[in-house]
């Protein structure tokens, strides 16, 4: 079965670079793998048609109304998206979004039949104080038994940036965790991620692909990393 494959551009490109980004990369790639690629939301109507599957990066939980600055499920699907992350540490962390929040984000999402992928993971004062399973079963508390299937990609905080990788057995415990709670779920793994460390990656059974921070702008590291599995 291929991988998933998901290239996170945080706030980051201009309509430009961007598409010079996805003419290198369609050069540089050859895989079987799914890629998907979250550019900031400007740009989105741009790229949505070019060939390769393009995300947003988050959704606002409401339908409409005095939302200033938030961007609709409703407007995604009007602009061909097919994905939306979710739930990111960093949305959670500056823009204050709770698990509910992020929930109410899953749903809107659905309702346009747009595929949520939902970031979860624990920062390492909560893994030092062994609270790793009570923080992860938490976070996932609205999405238990859930039919739908279901795209949840683990990022431990403490990796995120950090070049600190979780052990495999890290990553098995949390992948247990998670199918333990939900049904129907394909697992990615997040948080420093690049083409030295993607393939021992993709290669464990119990991830379903990656999410790529920082190590996706680069094009050629980015093929790289789609190809390791």
């Amino acid at each position: 079965m291929s991988k998933l494959i998901i290239a996170n551009f945080k706030m980051n490109g201009t309509k430009s670079s961007i598409e010079e980004w996805f003419n290198t990369f369609s050069r540089e790639a050859n895989t079987s793998n799914e890629v998907i690629v979250a550019i900031p939301s400007p740009f989105l109507i741009n790229f949505a048609d070019n060939g390769i599957r393009v995300a947003a990066q988050n959704v606002s939980p409401y339908v409409s109304g005095a939302y200033t600055s938030q961007v609709s499920a409703e407007m995604l699907k009007d602009c061909g998206i097919e994905y939306s992350i979710i739930g990111h540490s960093e949305s959670r962390e500056f823009l204050k979004e709770t698990d509910e929040d992020i929930f109410n984000k899953y749903n809107q999402l659905i309702k346009y039949s747009i595929k949520p992928v939902i970031c979860i993971g624990e920062p390492l004062k909560i893994r030092e104080d062994n609270l790793l399973q009570s923080f992860i079963s938490s976070q996932l508390k609205y999405f238990e038994d859930l039919e739908n299937e279901l795209i949840i990609a683990y990022e431990p905080i403490w990796a995120i940036g950090s070049g600190l990788i979780p052990t495999v057995e890290d990553i098995n415990e949390v992948s247990e965790l998670i199918r333990g709670i939900c049904k129907n779920v394909r697992i990615l793994y997040g948080g420093s991620v690049n083409k030295e460390n993607a393939s021992n990656l993709l290669n464990n059974s119990n991830i379903d692909g990656v999410l790529v921070g920082g190590a996706s702008l680069n094009p050629k590291e980015f093929a790289n990393i789609a190809q390791s599995c």
